[in-house]
């Protein structure tokens, strides 16, 4: 994590995030980008969201008809290497990873070796070029439906899976606590959901990379048949593997399909994500651990930055 923090010295912090001023999500250009890791906890919930309890909750694991979770090998056999890319997921369901031609898509562009075309921090960049080669941009939320262009979580659905130098521009990152959000419209239909993330620490050393692991719980969010009345659906991936500290380049693709575990996806409106258990075997010289508890006066913290929310193919109201 240190090589990304390092890199916000010389961030311009005026990098105008897409549209906020359509929403009520009103946010400098800097929020939640500054030098560290545990400053830049993004933990926004919205009021009706906090303290619902679940009304299902299922427990996945990386296998078959559980979470896909980067490479074709499953946990026990992962390594740093392993994080990277798409092929479980595609090996799984070739039909998802597909352009409009039916041609197949690709983690990174294999000409520029890069999921977005970068004119630099900040800059607006035309991204269509990639769409029929690009898994992230020809799915991208921002491309299905406008609304998830504005407000300030719209960096979660430009299409963006790696750092590319904009380090804490290009995610959210998160604690124990989390984040849940409200979508810009109702979800008619989705076969899967997805997100890009890695592990990150607060290490002196930023030479350390490692495999952490997170049991992440993904909450999804409908109103009752009253229209009224909130209910959730709670989807807990247990151990998900993830690297932390040696590339903000190297990111995992993470996810499973709406009938794997058993939830409808008509009618979601939003959704939420936390991690409830944290395994991270790095220690420092004077064998501190690492918490996730980003409020706590740990000397080590380890988080999970959030790159990318994906619906793919979805339809919505």
């Amino acid at each position: 994590m240190n090589k990304m923090t390092k890199r916000l010295l010389w961030l311009p912090l005026t990098v105008a995030l897409a549209s906020c001023a359509d929403t009520n999500e009103l946010y400098p250009g800097n929020a939640y980008a500054q030098y560290g890791v545990t400053i830049n906890r993004y933990h926004e919930w919205p009021e009706t969201m906090k303290g619902l309890e679940a009304s299902t909750t299922i427990t996945i694991t990386n296998e078959e008809h559980g979470y896909f979770n980067g490479k074709n090998v499953l946990d026990a056999d992962r390594k740093l290497e392993d994080c990277y890319g798409f092929e479980q997921a595609k090996s799984w369901h070739p039909e998802y990873f597909k352009n409009e031609a039916g041609k197949d898509l690709y983690w990174l562009d294999p000409n520029t070796y890069s999921d977005i075309i970068n004119h630099g921090i900040g800059t607006y960049a035309d991204q269509s070029s990639l769409y029929e080669t690009v898994y992230s941009q020809n799915k991208k939320l921002s491309r299905i439906h406008s609304g998830f262009s504005k407000g300030y979580l719209s960096k979660l659905y430009n299409g963006q899976i790696r750092c590319n130098a904009w380090a804490f521009y290009a995610m959210v990152f998160l604690d124990q606590e989390g984040y849940g959000t409200f979508f810009p419209a109702e979800l008619n239909n989705a076969k899967y959901f997805a997100f890009v993330a890695r592990g990150g620490r607060d290490s002196n050393d930023s030479r350390i990379g490692n495999m952490v692991s997170f049991d992440i719980v993904v909450t999804f969010y409908r109103y009752k048949e009253d229209g009224k009345t909130l209910m959730a659906n709670e989807v807990v991936l247990d151990n998900v593997k993830l690297q932390a500290n040696k590339s903000a380049e190297i990111t995992s693709l993470v996810g499973f399909t709406f009938e794997d575990v058993g939830i409808s996806p008509k009618g979601i409106i939003g959704m939420s994500m936390k991690m409830t258990e944290l395994d991270d075997p790095y220690r420092d010289d004077d064998n501190n651990i690492p918490s996730m508890d980003f409020t706590d006066n740990a000397k080590i913290h380890t988080g999970l930055g959030l790159y990318e929310v994906l619906l793919p193919d979805s339809t919505w109201y």
